[in-house]
Order: C-alpha cells, then structure tokens, then sequence
C-alpha cells in the first residue's frame, strides 16, 4: 500500500492484541449500513467495505477547523464527504493507484473506555486494495500527527486492525511537486471521448521512452488531453513526485 511522504511514524502496536494499558478495555466496532449504524460482530466475517456507507458527516463550526468538502471519487464513481484539503490529497493519490478498487470516507466508529472514561475515534479513509485488503487512514498534519494525544489513539488503531486482518496508515501529506501533478492531473480523469482516435499513436511515440516536451510536440491539441488522461491512469509513466518538465521522461 501507498506511504505518506510526511513524517515517518513509527510502529506503535507492538504486535495484534495489544492493549494500551490495564485499564483500556477492549475496542468495539460500528459500522453504518443501509440498515443503520450497528455494532459490528466479528466473529460473523468481515464486513463488505462496498456496503459501508460514512458513519457521520464532516461539519464546521466554531469550535472547528475543519472544512467540508464533497471530492468526486473516479474509484467509486460518487462524491466523498471529507474533512479538509489534507483529506483530499490522500483521494487524489489513491483515486489515482491503480491497485486500489474501493473508498470509503469516515468509515467506521472504534470505541473503548479506559478507567471510567469513554473515548472513540472516526478513521478519515478507508480503501480496499485489489487483493481486497483493507486499510484504514487517519489523516493528520505532521505536528498533529506527532503529538503525544495522536499517538495513542493511532496506536490503538492499528491494534484494532491488526487484531482483524486489516492495516492501518497515517497519512501527513504530499511533497509540494507530487501534491500539485496530483491536482492537475485531476482535471483529466475523465477518459476524453475521443481517446480511441488518439491512444495508440501516444503509445507508441513513447513506447521506447522519449521527453514529455517531445512527446506533447508531437501531437495535436485534441490529443494533448488523451496525453494527460494516459499519465493519470498510468498507462503513459511519469515520475510524479518531480516536477513535471519539457524534460521529464516518459515512457509506456
């Protein structure tokens, strides 16, 4: 599975089952389904991650800094409520993986009580890759993601995914020039409909690698858009973690 490009964060769990302390009681799962949110019983299997529908809604307010937004998932073919802009990157680089096949946005509800205290916690993300391996994300800036309050809930997070067969990921962020291929890439996901006209000729000119600036001279400016389409779904390879140049190598 993809890793952040932000800060590197150690393994926390120590291994499935771990518990955070004597007095944290076991995690519970819930789950919101056509059927409404239930507590899930896993000894019944796995749920299906396509059945997963968000188990609240992102919302702004006073005592919030996050920002609302509706991505549109070319994974899903819908829109995904997410919470900030940071959230939105992690859409872009997964929409744009071709291993993964499913996302789900604030997908589930882990509960537990340490001492007589109550606490949950909402993953950001959750994707299932195509060897229908789940993952859940939490998505955090890099001083909140290091911070001593993170690190416990992250730590029992990825227990509970441990415990289950699923991974758990953190992701901080993008480095600027990936983060910024990613957003103007985007505006080519949409297969153009006259890419059957253009595809195999782009092939070709790069099939034996060639520049970007060469490749994007030799077509026309309808093809230009086919160019951008084949690099989103990876059929054109580009390094997208550069800065994308009339120099930059392409190949296919």
């Amino acid at each position: 599975m993809l890793e952040s490009e932000g800060i590197a964060l150690p393994n926390a769990t120590g291994g499935p089952g771990m518990r955070l302390g004597p007095e944290t009681e076991d995690v519970s799962w819930s789950l919101r389904t056509a059927f409404g949110l239930v507590e899930w019983d896993w000894s019944a299997g796995d749920p299906d991650p396509r059945a997963l529908r968000p188990v609240r809604r992102p919302r702004s307010g006073a005592q919030s800094k996050h920002i609302p937004v509706r991505a549109f998932s070319t994974t899903t073919g819908n829109h995904l409520q997410l919470e900030s802009g940071l959230e939105h990157d992690l859409v872009r680089l997964l929409d744009q993986e071709p291993t993964v096949t499913w996302l789900v946005s604030q997908p589930c509800l882990l509960a537990w009580r340490t001492g007589q205290l109550e606490r949950g916690h909402v993953p950001d993300l959750l994707s299932v890759d195509a060897d229908g391996l789940v993952s859940l994300w939490d998505v955090k800036a890099p001083a909140a993601a290091s911070s001593e309050a993170f690190a416990e809930v992250r730590a029992l997070t990825e227990a509970a995914c441990a415990q289950v067969g699923w991974r758990y990921n953190a992701f901080t962020g993008l480095a600027s020039a990936h983060r910024h291929n990613l957003i103007w890439l985007h505006g080519f996901r949409s297969k153009p409909s006259w890419s059957a006209a253009h595809e195999a000729a782009v092939l070709e000119h790069c099939a034996s690698g060639c520049t970007l600036g060469d490749l994007l001279k030799a077509v026309d400016a309808e093809a230009t858009a086919v160019v951008w389409h084949l690099i989103w779904t990876r059929r054109v390879s580009v390094d997208l973690t550069h800065r994308l140049a009339p120099t930059t190598p392409v190949t296919s």
